[in-house]
């Protein structure tokens, strides 16, 4: 069986608004395509959303690409000013190319680059990742989810 799938990713700044020349898509060479009412250019990158975490957590994932001038920059621009990526995974026709139904949708905060002569990656966090995260930590209340414990210790009666 033929699979075809195509990545598009964007930032958001801190203040929700999308990041503008930053829309990217790692399936259609040197096209500019239209998703959703957004243009996406073309750039050669991989993404890695953290599915095969044996905790099941996902609270990891990256945005790879060759080591160019653009990629760095842009990498170490969203971790420097903490922006969110959104990334939109889209099952294709392997025959023609068209856009049959969206995978997943995610948002990941933009957590660390890490630069190589290999390659250069954007580390992604969860954004209810409350240790390498710097966006604004929401904190349990008992007005949000009830009864909360008050102690770390479990009994069993």
């Amino acid at each position: 069986m033929t699979v075809a799938i195509c990545n598009f990713i964007r930032f958001k700044q801190n203040g929700g608004g999308y990041v503008s020349g930053y829309n990217y898509q790692n399936f259609y060479v040197d096209q500019t395509i239209t998703y959703q009412s957004t243009s996406y250019l073309f750039a050669p990158f991989g993404v890695s959303t953290g599915a095969g975490t044996k905790g099941g957590d996902r609270s990891d994932a990256a945005i790879a690409a060759p080591p160019s001038v653009l990629a760095i920059n842009l990498f170490v621009e969203a971790a420097k000013e903490n922006w969110l990526c959104e990334i939109k995974s889209v099952l294709l026709d392997p025959e023609t190319y068209a856009t049959i139904q969206e995978i997943t949708s995610e948002t990941w905060v933009c957590s660390r680059p890490e630069i190589t002569v290999e390659r250069s990656a954007l580390r992604l966090a969860s954004p209810l990742d409350a240790v390498d995260s710097h966006v604004p930590k929401r904190m349990l209340s008992t007005k949000l989810v009830g009864s909360l414990p008050s102690t770390g210790s479990i009994s069993v009666s």
